[in-house]
């Protein structure tokens, strides 16, 4: 994909894990074939940057001589959304893992599922530390007092553990049949008519609230994993290669990389004696997120992610920030405590808001921002300029 500052390659790592060596060979690759900048999506993905037409080939066979990529429409349907500590945590289901495995393999292969749409995911949710729930997909298996349900849009079912793989294929081809192209995790009413297509009788959820919240990833945690998380998701490739090669010599020389932007690290007990990434789980910079900002998408003229670094330490503690170049709101797609949105005139403020809703505040400079933050004000329930002037409803 083009973007600003050259070509998008985006790395799907198997459930989320790399070798040691595989994730080496990215950051090399990534400093020789682009620009060194090296981002961890949402979904757990690598995005490397500033590739052109001449180098992607040369990063694609790079990646396949280290057991990486594959075949375009294979790896978009190997779209798998995995509890960040599956195999790891004693208190996440024992099943979540092998689940994950079976339906990879099977996603593999499963060529008529070619004509899912792009986002098209899946989920495999098995709780523990990560509390069932966290997980949020199109069709998402989960463990659910000590059984396991297959849910897609606003109907579940329960099933066998070792009939959960299949069952969540024939949901995806029911989908192709009677979905049309209206996902169901936004359109959830065409979950039981997919059910219905199969001939399953299935329930209405029960889960359709608040996604439970997901404790911080950072630090030790249960089942003997260590995890860094890289400010905003980024790295520079050099972080990640010093990382890569700590792994190699401590622990299960593993990298897991998870949907909440962590990576984990099997076998480890203690941070890795590296630089770049944040270790601390109180550390400022994990209340704020951004998109990339001017240095690579044509969208916006601001330097969101720098402002929003800049602006960590005065964001109180248990709210969010997102800073966004443009209204898509890219980086977090979902509501957010707190949301700047760059404008011609500054910032605009959402409140508990989407990008693209109408801001309660406009045209706020960094100093109206952080005195905001620390007065409070940035809750207030009345829409107004930064003047003071009423926001037009």
């Amino acid at each position: 994909m083009e973007a600003a500052d050259g070509w998008l390659v985006r790395v799907r790592p198997p459930l989320g894990q790399l070798t040691a060596t595989q994730a080496d060979m990215i950051a090399r690759a990534a400093t020789h074939f682009g620009n060194g900048r090296i981002e961890l999506t949402s979904r757990g993905n690598l995005q490397l940057r500033g590739l052109s037409p001449e180098t992607a080939p040369h990063f694609a066979q790079a990646l396949h001589a280290c057991g990486l990529g594959g075949e375009d429409a294979s790896e978009r349907r190997r779209a798998i959304l995995l509890s960040p500590l599956a195999g790891l945590d004693p208190a996440c289901d024992s099943h979540t893992l092998p689940i994950a495995r079976a339906l990879d393999a099977h996603l593999a292969t499963a060529d008529h599922l070619s004509a899912l749409p792009a986002k098209f995911v899946m989920g495999v949710d098995g709780g523990g530390y990560v509390p069932t729930g966290t997980i949020r997909a199109d069709i998402t298996a989960r463990a659910h007092d000590g059984k396991w349900q297959v849910a897609c849009g606003d109907a579940r079912s329960d099933c066998a553990p070792d009939a959960v793989p299949a069952l969540m294929l024939r949901l995806a081809e029911a989908f192709m049949q009677v979905g049309g192209n209206s996902r169901p995790l936004h359109h959830r009413g065409i979950g039981m008519a997919m059910f219905a297509h199969l001939g399953i009788v299935a329930r209405s959820r029960d889960d359709d609230g608040p996604a439970p919240a997901c404790p911080t990833l950072v630090g030790t945690l249960p089942g003997r994993c260590y995890a860094v998380v890289p400010p905003l998701g980024r790295m520079a490739a050099a972080d990640l290669s010093r990382l890569a090669r700590w792994c190699a010599s401590h622990g299960a020389g593993l990298l897991r990389m998870t949907p909440g932007r962590t990576i984990i690290l099997p076998g480890q007990v203690r941070a890795p004696d590296v630089t770049g990434f944040v270790t601390d789980p109180h550390d400022p910079r994990l209340r704020v997120v951004a998109c990339i900002g001017r240095q690579g998408c044509a969208c916006t003229g601001a330097d969101v992610g720098a402002d929003a670094l800049a602006l960590a330490p005065d964001v109180p503690v248990g709210v969010r920030l997102h800073v966004s170049g443009c209204p898509k709101g890219c980086a977090n797609p979902g509501r957010c405590d707190l949301t700047l949105v760059a404008a011609a005139t500054g910032y605009d403020l959402c409140r508990n808001a989407r990008a693209a809703e109408t801001p309660t505040l406009r045209g706020l400079d960094m100093v109206g921002v952080r005195a905001l933050l620390h007065e409070g004000h940035a809750s207030a329930d009345t829409p107004q300029h930064q003047n003071g002037e009423k926001t037009p409803a």
